[in-house]
Formats: structure tokens, sequence, C-alpha cells
């Protein structure tokens, strides 16, 4: 069990470098890219009466973006890390059989 602990370190390694990206994403500005076609004409669209367009999102905003982004890019940045966890445990394994199966017997 003791072997095991490349898959566990790689598990919570993705599982924090998720979490990093997560922010660097929710916390990054939004700039306007190029106006594109839309399938409903612009005057349909209701307006928000407190939000100027071109200005951030209130801060109560943003920090439901991270919890609700923490929710999910956590645990599959975990998953993605259980998976190379288990890659290198295995090349492991199998480096370390080749080594054994190459050496002449006592």
């Amino acid at each position: 069990m003791g072997r095991n602990n490349i898959i566990k370190i790689a598990s919570i390694a993705g599982f924090v470098l998720a979490e990093i990206y997560m922010c660097f994403v929710v916390l990054a500005p939004i700039s306007p890219g190029v106006p594109g076609r839309m399938i409903i004409p612009k005057e349909m669209i209701p307006k928000i009466e407190s939000a100027v367009p071109g200005e951030p999102p209130p801060l109560s905003a943003r920090l439901k973006q991270l919890a609700v982004c923490a929710f999910f890019f956590g645990p599959f940045g975990a998953c993605v890390g259980l998976g190379v966890g288990l890659l290198i445990e295995g090349a492991r394994q199998k480096i370390v059989s080749l080594r054994s199966a190459s050496r002449p017997p006592r």
C-alpha cells in the first residue's frame, strides 16, 4: 500500500492545479469580442438598470462564479491527476519488472 503514494500525490496535485487554473479562468479580465450574428434583434434583449456595458461584474457575481466553478474544476482535475498517476505507476511497475527479468538468476 505504501507504493501507491504516486497515485495519491498525482490526484491531489491535479485537484490543486485545477483549482489554480479555475481562478485564472474566472478572474481573467473580460474583453469584448467581435460582435456576431444574433438570432433575435438587440432591442428585444431586456436591459438591466444597474448594469453598465463594459463595467466589470460585481464582487458577489465573481464569488458565485468561483464557488460554482470550484465545484466542477476540482473533481475533474483530481480525475485527471488520478489517470496520470495510474499511468506513471504502471510505467514504473513495467520498468521494475523489465529490470528484474533482465538480471541473471543467482
